[in-house]
């Protein structure tokens, strides 16, 4: 029997002689459900996708691959010689630069907020440097009081370029004496706008010799040592080494991967739900489905009786109604894909969701589109739909054509 005399019958069969509004409602329905189902899998997956892919590559960018430092908060000297043993035995290294770092309050006449104060000198290396919004990433002089901001944070001290700061730091922890800080004005030397919430809300950059100034430490020593590898595939690898070239108390590490241990973490755990969400959507679509055909075989009984006397076989029956579920399905997953992809692109644009950054680290919902799910949703609900079809098609080839004949 040919496709296209199949598909003749089947859109015959498919017109209702009455209520002709139900079943068109009962249709759309099921469509719907598809739809629905389509649209949910592929956002969500566009979603999670989108976190991960962010937060690996913005975690790459503005920070470093490994940190190193001492053990109880101990500064590390000699840190020149400590980078060269590195750089000389582990030549998966591409870059290691000291920070001077310390918990601190910066103030304007508007507001108070906690920083991390962080000294960096010509050696720094970071994709902060590409996201200058407003001024330069360079200092006047190595002694300069001036700083580097986020925009956010800029915009809670209602302050601009050459606007100035006060910034309160403690000098010494293991003194254990917070009760005078160093005070220092500050100048603002350029804003920085990474999308991070984690970076533009906490970060200040000053220059290195400014920043080992205000601590009082000697120009050899750093409170950490930053390392950024070639590959970052082996960072565990790489951590465990450096961990023994470096003697204790100085060999402290952590990498990226812990730093944004607890988003990556929910990303993780967002994930498991998906095969029991899309689980219980295709068996809300199955169905929808297996109710569309049972009506339409309740109501065409008579026809589909007629066909089995003038000898359409058991094959083109089933063909027949295989063809009305997967019109269903095929319309339902082209209406889902064609809104999470309208969405995607949309979100991808013009940010149309916001997120609170410091609470999810970006500001808005960030969005992967991946082909290949949608291939995958494409190829799985026209599967479902043909599952779905299987059972009102045994129903129909059980019809006897001498009883259905006084169906009414």
């Amino acid at each position: 029997m040919s496709a296209s005399f199949i598909s003749f019958i089947s859109k015959k069969l498919s017109i209702p002689v009455e209520r002709k509004l139900f079943h068109k409602f009962s249709t759309w329905v099921g469509v719907i459900s598809v739809a629905l189902g389509s649209l949910a899998i592929l956002v969500s997956l566009a979603v999670l996708g989108g976190f991960e892919k962010m937060l690996n590559e913005n975690a790459v960018k503005f920070t470093s691959h490994i940190k190193i430092k001492g053990f109880g908060l101990r500064a590390i000297p000699d840190f020149e010689e400590k980078i060269k043993v590195l750089k000389s035995n582990l030549p998966e290294i591409s870059n290691a630069y000291p920070i001077l770092e310390r918990e601190s309050l910066i103030s304007s006449k508007e507001f108070v907020d906690g920083i991390i104060l962080e000294g960096v000198n010509d050696s720094f290396k970071s994709q902060v440097k590409n996201n200058i919004i407003k001024g330069e990433f360079s200092f006047s002089d190595k002694n300069s009081k001036e700083i580097i901001i986020g925009k956010k944070l800029a915009d809670k001290l209602n302050v601009d370029l050459g606007g100035e700061v006060i910034i309160y730091t403690i000098k010494d922890y293991s003194k254990k004496d917070f009760s005078f800080p160093e005070v220092n004005k500050f100048k603002v030397k350029a804003i920085y706008e990474t999308g991070m919430a984690q970076y533009d809300d906490l970060i200040v950059y000053v220059p290195y010799a400014t920043a080992g100034a205000i601590l009082k430490l000697p120009e050899n020593y750093a409170t950490s040592i930053e390392i950024i590898l070639n590959d970052v595939s082996k960072v565990r690898s790489i951590q465990d080494k450096i961990e023994t070239l470096i003697d204790y108390p100085y060999n402290f590490t952590s990498n990226f991967y812990e730093l944004h241990s607890s988003i990556f973490a929910w990303i993780e755990i967002q994930k498991e739900p998906i095969p029991l969400v899309l689980g219980l959507i295709s068996i809300v679509a199955i169905f929808n489905i297996i109710t569309i055909l049972l009506i339409t075989i309740v109501e065409k009984t008579k026809s589909i009786a007629i066909l089995r006397t003038l000898g359409l076989g058991r094959r083109s029956i089933l063909q027949i109604f295989m063809m009305q579920g997967l019109k269903i399905g095929l319309k339902g997953v082209i209406i889902g894909s064609s809104i999470a992809i309208t969405f995607s692109i949309l979100q991808l644009n013009f940010k149309l969701i916001k997120l609170q950054g410091s609470i999810y680290f970006l500001d808005s919902v960030p969005i992967e589109i991946n082909w290949l799910h949608y291939l995958l949703v494409f190829i799985f609900t026209l599967t479902i739909t043909i599952i779905a079809t299987i059972t009102p098609a045994l129903i129909a080839l059980r019809i006897k054509p001498a009883q259905a004949l006084r169906f009414k």
